[in-house]
Formats: C-alpha cells, sequence, structure tokens
C-alpha cells in the first residue's frame, strides 16, 4: 500500500510542475478587458481553453464508455 502512496506521489510531483509554471506565467500576463484585446489574442484564447477542455474530457469520455 506504501508503494502505490508514494507512486501516486510521484505521479502527482511530476504533473503539478508544468501546472505550477503555466499558472506563475499565467498570473504575469496582464489582465485585459475582453473589450481590449485583438482578435488574434481572442482566438488563441479559444483555442487554449478548447485544447485544455478537450485535454480533460477526451480521456474521461474513454473512462466513462
Amino acid at each position: 500500500m506504501e508503494a502505490l502512496e508514494g507512486i501516486l506521489f510521484l505521479l502527482g510531483s511530476i504533473l503539478g510542475l508544468p501546472i505550477r509554471r503555466f499558472g506563475r506565467w499565467l498570473d504575469r500576463q496582464p489582465h485585459r478587458a475582453p473589450s481590449q484585446i485583438s482578435t488574434l489574442h481572442k482566438i488563441g484564447r479559444l483555442a487554449l481553453a478548447g485544447a485544455i477542455t478537450a485535454a480533460i474530457l477526451v480521456p474521461l469520455g474513454w473512462l466513462t464508455f
């Protein structure tokens, strides 16, 4: 049982590092109202949101069905 906990902790540590770095990068970005950003930035934000959503929902759907 301890080995499983150790593996899960290691996996969480490995996956948590990129998530923390991405969070710090987002915090450094200037806060702008959606009306102040260009169309290209709006498309980029939409693509990023779609990629993150797909990365979460596709494996979840595979596990469910």
